[in-house]
C-alpha cells in the first residue's frame, strides 16, 4: 500500500470472503494492529496497519461479502498515537 499525498491509505481484500470489521470510523490503530479479517472459503486474511493510522472511512458492512482488490478501509497515517 502506497499513502497518497494527504497519507491516507486504501486497505483493500486481497481474497473473496467474508469481512469482520475490528474498527470503527475515528480509531486510532498502531502498527500491526488487526483492523478487519477477511475469512475465504480455506483462506484467513488479516488485515492490519503497517503505521500508525487513524480510521477515516470504513467501505463495507461488518459480516460482509468482499471480492479480491474490493476496498474495504480508508485510513491516514499519523505520526504518533
Amino acid at each position: 500500500m502506497i499513502a497518497d499525498a494527504d497519507g491516507r491509505l486504501k486497505v483493500r481484500a486481497g481474497l473473496d470472503g467474508e469481512v469482520e470489521l475490528r474498527v470503527r470510523v475515528g480509531d486510532r490503530v498502531g502498527r500491526r494492529v488487526l483492523m478487519a479479517v477477511v475469512e475465504g472459503d480455506c483462506e484467513l486474511e488479516q488485515l492490519g496497519a503497517k503505521h500508525p493510522s487513524v480510521v477515516e472511512q470504513i467501505l463495507v458492512a461488518d459480516g460482509e461479502e468482499v471480492k479480491q482488490g474490493q476496498v474495504v478501509l480508508v485510513v491516514r497515517e499519523v505520526e504518533e498515537l
